[in-house]
């Protein structure tokens, strides 16, 4: 039986305030999962709360970055993948939140790396890192922007060497000015945690137990006694009147409340009882490329635009990723704070390119887009990994995915399992594609029977959609019945 129907019927039970259910988290092997538990110091302890709440006149307080007044501060949730790199990104997304919390700006969306961060502070996919290491590193050396150094080790599983990501690496490097711990030792305060919150995000670490892997929804209590490893997570805030704390995981937006859990007060896993909030620049001159977006394809004539806290005059710079050559691009105005305009791609070789706005010594985060203004030729093909499709398939089988495209990089995969009736019953996407990567598949989240498995390439710009599908299996699936056959 897969994991997360173990623990639906077990929560079922216990009356949980939580429910489970299916996410590329939950095909993961024992062994993988682990792997992705890569805050190597397991927190210990727990908060001690008998100060944290005011019951008098039953007063209660919450904070939610995501909503304060109306108001998102959070960006979106990333997907650490094959990679013990929960550190890394835990740090990113605090830090960049932090960033449009600092200057009361939302539309600034900073995107930094979190392979730079990993690969040059001493991260290890295997190994994991520490939190307070990846804090110090974060205020000694800064972090770069992630069109600097996209993330890379989630598909491969591998390390990645630290080294010059970009040639311009040292002006694309933001610093942070320190970083403090509200709570440390083994019972922290939670009514700490709160007043940190209030100043924004929080990088915490928790000690992970088995069924937090299926969660889906829900006031998260755990109800298992395997704890698995240590994680670190981002706290984005906490709600008194639930008894919940508000946490950003990196495990992407199929798993959890789009990405998002809340997790119980009582919960035992003792989140919150380390945590890091960061301190930087509230430059009051900050720029920002809302448009095109981080990671976007573009056709024919986009939109460009610029957010910017005061009247100020901004230049605009269009480079070439791939032979570095850059030129200005006009920005017309629309009032104090927005400039719009139209960039024709239509006379852009294919590729990648990287804006970036600057005024009298500030610069904004880079933000890196491709340009396609042809039809792509893909090529995709996989083949499963030490076991023979054509036999009756049982518990995890792993896939070696070869893909090829011409002139710009596929934007995503997809696996699609498909019954015999053509229903779609299953789909996994992958948005970080290399020419070679191993992908992972649980069979035994299907009914037994007949299935129709393949992988699609897919690029979607100017409102078309390019498709290239490998070849279809047409398999069978036979799992024997009750407990997690997780290997």
């Amino acid at each position: 039986m897969p994991v997360y129907k173990n623990y639906k019927k077990n929560l079922s039970k216990s009356n949980a305030t939580w429910f489970a259910k299916s996410s590329w988290v939950t095909d993961l092997s024992k062994a993988d999962f682990k792997r992705m538990l890569g805050n190597n110091e397991i927190p210990e302890g727990n908060l001690d709360y008998s100060d944290s709440i005011n019951t008098k006149g039953m007063t209660y307080e919450s904070v939610d970055w995501r909503n304060q007044n109306g108001i998102n501060y959070v960006g979106a949730v990333m997907n650490q993948g094959n990679c013990g790199s929960c550190v890394a990104f835990a740090t990113i997304a605090t830090i960049e939140a932090q960033y449009s919390i600092s200057v009361k700006a939302p539309w600034l969306a900073a995107t930094f790396s979190p392979q730079a961060l990993f690969s040059c502070g001493g991260g290890a996919c295997e190994q994991g890192w520490q939190l307070r290491s990846a804090a110090a590193y974060a205020k000694k050396n800064g972090i770069v922007d992630n069109a600097c150094s996209p993330y890379l080790s989630g598909s491969t599983g591998d390390d990645v060497e630290c080294k010059q990501f970009c040639n311009d690496q040292k002006a694309r490097t933001h610093a942070i000015n320190d970083f403090t711990s509200p709570t440390s030792g083994f019972f922290g305060s939670a009514s700490k945690v709160k007043e940190a919150l209030k100043k924004g995000p929080l990088m915490t670490a928790m000690r992970v137990y088995d069924d937090f892997i299926a969660y889906g929804g829900g006031i998260y209590k755990s109800t298992s006694n395997n704890m698995v490893g240590g994680h670190a997570v981002s706290i984005v805030g906490y709600n008194d009147a639930g008894k919940y704390w508000i946490v950003r995981n990196s495990w992407g937006a199929n798993w959890g409340e789009n990405g998002f859990v809340r997790i119980s007060y009582d919960d035992k896993s003792g989140i919150g009882n380390e945590t890091y909030l960061f301190d930087v620049d509230a430059d009051d001159n900050t720029v920002s490329i809302v448009s095109p977006a981080e990671n976007d394809y573009v056709a024919g004539t986009a939109n460009l635009k610029l957010q910017f806290l005061k009247d100020a005059n901004f230049s605009v710079k269009l480079k070439n990723s791939k032979n570095n050559t850059s030129e200005s691009i006009n920005c017309e105005k629309t009032n104090e704070t927005n400039c719009v305009s139209t960039l024709d791609t239509t006379a852009l070789e294919n590729g990648k390119y990287e804006l970036i706005a600057e005024s009298n010594g500030i610069q904004s985060v880079v933000r890196g887009f491709t340009v396609l203004n042809a039809e792509p030729k893909m090529t995709i093909s996989a083949i499963g990994h030490e076991v023979d499709l054509s036999e009756v398939l049982k518990d995890r089988i792993e896939f070696d995915l070869k893909t090829t495209s011409s002139p710009v990089q596929i934007q995503k995969v997809e696996f699609v399992v498909k019954d015999m009736n053509g229903v779609e019953v299953t789909k996994r996407v992958t948005d970080v594609v290399l020419p070679s990567m191993k992908l992972g598949f649980r069979t035994n989240v299907l009914k037994n029977g007949d299935y129709d498995f393949y992988f699609r390439a897919v690029i979607n710009v100017g409102g078309k959609s390019f498709i290239q599908e490998s070849q279809h299996y047409k398999v069978k699936t036979k799992n024997d019945g009750g407990g997690d056959t997780r290997g």
